[in-house]
């Protein structure tokens, strides 16, 4: 992450740096994405209330403190294909950009209030090593390196590298995710607020069973909260 996060510095350096929506290039007060587009950008606002839709996706399956997503995932968006060139396409320095922005809107509410550590969904070591890279690491550092709560890779793996969710029916998600995650450090979790991040929420059926791992390996005394990037809309606000 170090050796990755250098070159991009000196890239930056290099080349003047535009917006990844719309192409332009970024004025001097500029951080990441222009003005304009931050201004129509799809914004779910569901971190500014409790109870909110994604949160009830938790309801009666595991105990949730708090959810929320930043940006609508639509087809068509060109929000949607930031995502999916940081996830697939080697331009992680988004995802921790994108995450920067959402910890500063996240900071204006009490929606990171109490959280002791962010953890981040695992990739199984496979296809992190055909990646060469776990997105969700570099959201993870993105919320912690604006919020200054600390971040842990290790304390959950990823031990079935079960195929991949996109393009997948809600049904076959969960049947896709079952014990697919190993605590290996349970100690470091127990009786704390943990967050837990991702890239895009859909069915939410990873982050249940991920959270769901979390509460069994530590007895159930550990409090869980979820921050993802984007979120259907639809599964969302059904």
């Amino acid at each position: 992450m170090i050796l990755q996060k250098t070159l991009h510095a000196l890239r930056t350096i290099i080349i003047a740096p535009t917006c990844p929506i719309c192409g332009k290039r970024l004025g001097a007060s500029e951080t990441f994405v222009c003005l304009d587009c931050q201004l129509a950008a799809p914004y779910t606002h569901l971190w500014q209330s409790r109870d909110n839709t994604m949160e009830q996706r938790f309801w009666g399956i595991v105990p949730v403190e708090r959810a929320a997503a930043f940006m609508w995932f639509t087809e068509g968006s060109p929000w949607r294909a930031m995502i999916h060139e940081f996830k697939y396409h080697n331009h992680w320095f988004l995802a921790e950009n994108l995450a920067q922005w959402y910890a500063t809107e996240l900071l204006r509410t009490d929606f990171l209030q109490g959280i002791d550590l962010i953890v981040p969904v695992p990739l199984h070591w496979r296809r992190r090593l055909a990646r060469g890279y776990n997105q969700s690491e570099y959201i993870a550092a993105g919320i912690s390196s604006k919020s200054k709560i600390p971040y842990s890779f290790n304390a959950v793996k990823r031990s079935v590298n079960n195929p991949p969710q996109a393009g997948t029916n809600f049904i076959d998600r969960w049947q896709n995710i079952d014990n697919i995650f190993t605590v290996k450090h349970p100690e470091a979790l127990v009786g704390r607020h943990i967050l837990l991040v991702d890239d895009v929420f859909t069915s939410g059926a990873t982050l249940t069973t991920l959270a769901t791992a979390i509460r069994t390996a530590c007895g159930g005394n550990v409090k869980i909260s979820v921050a993802t990037l984007a979120a259907t809309r639809h599964l969302v606000e059904k």
